[in-house]
C-alpha cells in the first residue's frame, strides 16, 4: 500500500475551514445586521432528464441536460391569474372613500380591485400618510419620480395616489404581457430590473418576498378563505384597528400574521398582527 503523502494531508487540512465556510452566506434582508446564516443544500426536485415534457402548472419545457446549473432567479411554482372583479368582494380599508377610490381606479385601469387592495395592505397597511425610509409615500407607496410619471401632483391625496399606483400597475401588466407576478416585481424593484434579468423576478430577496406575500394575500382574499375564518369584532375593537402611524411598515424578518376580521356592519377588513 502506498503511503499518503504528508504534503497532501497538510493541504487537505488547510482546505477544511474554507469548505466549512462555503455553507454560509450573508443575507441582510433576513437578518438586518448581516449575521451569518447557514444554508442547507437541497436536491433538485425536477423530473429525470428522460422525462422531457411541458408541465401543466408552469408551461415550461424541462431541460434535457442533467448538469443544468441551479436557478438563481425566483421562479414561482404556479402562475398567478387576475380575476375580472368589479368590487372589493366585501372587504374594506376602514374608510369608505378610499374603498371607492380603489374600485374606481381599478375599473378605469382594467385591474381587479381586490388585487389593488392586497397590494395596498402590503405597501402601507392602509395608512394615507405613510412614508418609507426610501422615500416612497402614500397608500400605494409611490416614489416621487413614479408619481410624476403617472400624473400624480399631490402624492398624499388618496385619490391621486391610488390612481397613480393603478396606472403604474396597468403599465407594468401591458409591458409584461399580463403577467401579474412580473408586474408586481416591477412595481417593487422597477421594470428595468425585471428586464435586466430576462423578464424574470429579480434575485432580490425583498422583491421575491413582496411578490410572494401579495400573491398569497390575493389568493386568500379571492378564495373566500379569509372571509370564512374571520372573527367578528366589537365597535371598540374595530376602532382600535385605526393606526395613524406615518411610517410605512418595512418587510419584517418574520412575516406578521395576516387575517381578516368582520366589522360590526358586516364588512371584512384585512389586518396584520
Amino acid at each position: 500500500m502506498k503511503k499518503f503523502p504528508f504534503a497532501c494531508l497538510i493541504a487537505l487540512m488547510t482546505a477544511l475551514p474554507a469548505l466549512a465556510q462555503s455553507n454560509y452566506r450573508f443575507d441582510n434582508f433576513d437578518v438586518r445586521d448581516g449575521v451569518r446564516v447557514e444554508t442547507v443544500e437541497t436536491t433538485s426536485t425536477l423530473p429525470p432528464a428522460e422525462n422531457v415534457r411541458k408541465t401543466a402548472k408552469t408551461g415550461l419545457v424541462l431541460n434535457r441536460s442533467t448538469t443544468r446549473p441551479a436557478e438563481t432567479l425566483y421562479a414561482p411554482a404556479r402562475s398567478m391569474s387576475m380575476y375580472a372583479g368589479n368590487s372589493l368582494n366585501g372587504f374594506t380599508t376602514g374608510d369608505a372613500k378610499i374603498d371607492s377610490y380603489i374600485v374606481e381606479s381599478s375599473l378605469r385601469n382594467g385591474l381587479d380591485p381586490v388585487l389593488l387592495y392586497a397590494q395596498m395592505h402590503t405597501e402601507s397597511s392602509f395608512k394615507r400618510m405613510a412614508i418609507s425610509p426610501k422615500g416612497a409615500s402614500g397608500l400605494m407607496q409611490l416614489m416621487p419620480g413614479t408619481a410624476a410619471r403617472f400624473g400624480v401632483r399631490n402624492i398624499f391625496d388618496p385619490r391621486e395616489n391610488i390612481e397613480g399606483g393603478a396606472r403604474y400597475m396597468r403599465f407594468l401588466l401591458d409591458a409584461f404581457n399580463g403577467d401579474v407576478q412580473l408586474a408586481l416585481a416591477g412595481y417593487n424593484a422597477g421594470e428595468g430590473a425585471v428586464l435586466k434579468y430576462g423578464r424574470r423576478i429579480p434575485p432580490f430577496h425583498e422583491t421575491q418576498e413582496y411578490v410572494r406575500r401579495i400573491s398569497q394575500r390575493y389568493a386568500m382574499l379571492r378564495s373566500g378563505e379569509m372571509a370564512r375564518n374571520a372573527r367578528t369584532v366589537t365597535p371598540a375593537q374595530a376602532a382600535s384597528l385605526v393606526n395613524d402611524e406615518q411610517t410605512a411598515p418595512p418587510a419584517p424578518t418574520y412575516e406578521r400574521a395576516i387575517f381578516a376580521v368582520r366589522l360590526p356592519d358586516g364588512r371584512l377588513q384585512l389586518v396584520s398582527q
